[in-house]
């Protein structure tokens, strides 16, 4: 029994779904603006972007409790601590590069997989053409 290119779906998106579980298609802007709360502090301006400054702690993921609480870590998930000259100490928002790094190798394990699975499916398809019309052409010439 083989099965038709339209009963396959189901079970390439199963597969598809299997290998790239963790790649999400709406990683971006939330849909909603969420609205945060700001203490006077938070509403001036950042000491980084009025002085100098000096980076103390290269980019560093935030624990699960800073994700929620602080705002800085809520925009990436990841900060860097900063010392302003002034001497005090600001995290700031960064992005990780080896945490990009990785979410662009799996795009590309599921690009390339996903090509694989529909690269093999034409060559099945094309494969059964070629047979029904190998028979067309073997009856019409029995037929003579």
């Amino acid at each position: 029994m083989t099965l038709g290119s339209f009963q396959l779906l189901p079970f390439m998106w199963i597969g598809w779904s299997l290998i790239c579980s963790d790649f999400r298609f709406s990683i971006g802007a939330p849909a909603k603006q969420r609205e945060y709360k700001y203490t006077s502090a938070q509403l001036s301006r950042p000491c980084w972007e009025t002085e100098e400054f000096t980076v103390q702690q290269e980019c560093f993921e935030c624990s699960d409790y800073q994700k929620k609480t602080e705002l800085e870590c809520k925009i990436s998930g990841f900060v860097e601590k900063i010392n302003c000259k002034l001497g005090q100490d600001e995290y700031r928002n960064c992005r990780s590069v080896s945490a990009e790094e990785l979410k662009f190798w799996k795009f590309e394990g599921c690009v390339i997989s996903l090509g694989t699975i529909f690269a093999f499916i034409v060559l099945i398809r094309q494969r059964a053409l070629d047979r029904r019309a190998e028979n067309k052409v073997r009856r019409q010439i029995e037929g003579i």
